[in-house]
C-alpha cells in the first residue's frame, strides 16, 4: 500500500468519524431523546470523503 492510498484511508475515516459526531453525536448531546438523521450523516460522510479524495488527487502532494 503507498503512501497516498494510506492518507486517503485515513481521511475517509476521520470524514466518517466527524460526520458521526456532527450529525448523530451532537444532536444527541443536547437531547438524548432527538431521533438520529442516519440518511444525513450519510450524506455529509460521503461529501466530506469526495472532497477529501478530490483534493489529494488535484494537488498531487502529500501533506
Amino acid at each position: 500500500m503507498t503512501r497516498r492510498s494510506k492518507l486517503i484511508i485515513q481521511e475517509v475515516a476521520l470524514s466518517a468519524v466527524l460526520a458521526a459526531g456532527a450529525v448523530i453525536g451532537i444532536p444527541k448531546l443536547t437531547d438524548p431523546n432527538t431521533a438520529a438523521n442516519y440518511p444525513l450523516a450519510i450524506g455529509v460522510f460521503l461529501t466530506m470523503s469526495a472532497a477529501f479524495l478530490a483534493y489529494e488527487l488535484i494537488t498531487g502532494k502529500l501533506s
